[in-house]
């Protein structure tokens, strides 16, 4: 009998992304004595907590998927909001293949930094599963017992795959689990990708996927092993992306240097990505107006009164604001808000006239959707 399989964790670390503490009042420029740095991120709204977990299939076939879930994870995270606007969302991610391959699980804290979601996904990509049942368990296991999920949240679970459980000693099995999960009160809907080249692998995995899914009080739904995602791409989204990267760029990120890696990290990623989904990042933070992306952005940290440029240690800014004047500095932090409300101001505008032509371009399409539009038609129904 096989033994358990080591679970391999990957995340990005708490000093990636770490606030620091910043007092009003002090002498100019002067490093304060500090806790170990909490990791606090800006999510959606102030009201009902939700939390989603993306378990995907990342083996060979699944390229299609991966890819049309990179595209689309900014509408999803945008019809949270518009379902519950008042919504506190966090994601995380969990990537699994099989004990054959390089890694069994691949998995991502829940977090509301929804940058750093994306840029973790991004890094997805498909290889391995040489043999057809894939360890879905393992996955699910981890998603139970490794995510910290809040007492009191909305739990919702997307199970993405196209092969069936494989039968693996050490982990309790996907309907164990299941039941689990709903005694947890964690939905589980899963997402079968068929794969018509194998009937009876299809089969397999539809039957394990619909008892996963009943068993946790989820829905079942099948798709295209492609993942059957239609972006809809509008004449507005290269503006939109230009916009939102000229806000990204007014940032001025405080912290060490690993903070400010960190974050560059993340814009490469977000850069990287199509027209159509940066336009749907710009939709997503629409309504943060001047504070901005990043819960240690002075520039939208001092606009919100949440720093003060006298509480800011020289140390913690940027090379090239250190020993630059205050008054200076101030007029910097004040252009910039400037900047950011303006460009702001205009992708209000479009993001209105590009619902206006999305929904117009949706009625035309018809058809049932892929993956995106299964996950929103899943949380529609949950949220309310």
């Amino acid at each position: 009998m096989l033994t358990r399989q080591r679970l391999v964790t990957y995340g990005i670390s708490s000093a990636a992304f770490a606030t620091i503490a910043l007092v009003a009042g002090l002498t100019p420029w002067t490093r304060q004595a500090k806790e170990e740095p909490q990791v606090t991120y800006t999510v959606a709204g102030n009201g009902r907590e939700v939390d989603v977990v993306f378990a995907v299939d990342t083996t060979g076939s699944m390229s299609g998927l991966i890819e049309g879930a990179k595209r689309t994870v900014w509408s999803i995270a945008n019809h949270i909001k518009k379902t519950d606007a008042n919504a506190s969302v966090r994601i995380g991610l969990v990537a699994y293949r099989d004990i054959t391959d390089d890694y069994i699980t691949r998995e991502f804290a829940l977090t509301g930094d929804l940058d750093a979601v994306f840029a973790e996904l991004s890094s997805y990509y498909a290889a391995g599963g040489n043999d057809i049942p894939e360890h879905v368990n393992a996955a699910l296991d981890v998603t139970l017992h490794k995510m910290q999920w809040r007492p009191g949240a909305k739990k919702l679970v997307f199970l993405v795959g196209d092969a069936p459980p494989a039968v693996r000693g050490g982990v309790p099995t996907f309907d164990a689990l299941a039941r689990e999960a709903a005694g947890k009160q964690i939905v589980i809907n899963t997402i079968h990708c068929v794969d018509v080249s194998n009937p009876e692998a299809a089969a397999q995995t539809a039957e394990a996927f619909q008892q996963i899914a009943s068993l946790s009080h989820g829905e079942f739904s099948a798709i295209q092993q492609n993942g059957g995602v239609q972006q809809i791409a509008t004449p507005y989204d290269d503006k939109l992306a230009e916009l939102s990267e000229r806000i990204d760029s007014t940032a001025i990120i405080a912290g060490d240097e690993s903070v400010r890696r960190g974050y560059a990290m993340k814009m490469e990623a977000a850069a990287a990505a199509p027209p159509a989904a940066k336009a749907d990042r710009a939709a997503y933070f629409a309504d943060e107006g001047v504070k901005g992306r990043a819960s240690n952005d002075v520039v939208g940290g001092v606009a919100t009164g949440a720093m003060t440029i006298d509480g800011l240690a020289e140390e913690d800014l940027p090379a090239e604001y250190r020993g630059m004047d205050k008054d200076a500095f101030r007029a910097e932090v004040k252009k910039r808000v400037a900047e950011r409300e303006a460009a702001q101001k205009e992708i209000a505008e479009l993001l209105r006239k590009r619902d206006e032509y999305m929904a117009g371009k949706a009625k035309d399409a018809g058809g049932e959707g892929g993956f995106d539009v299964k996950v929103k038609q899943a949380l529609e129904a949950q949220l309310k």
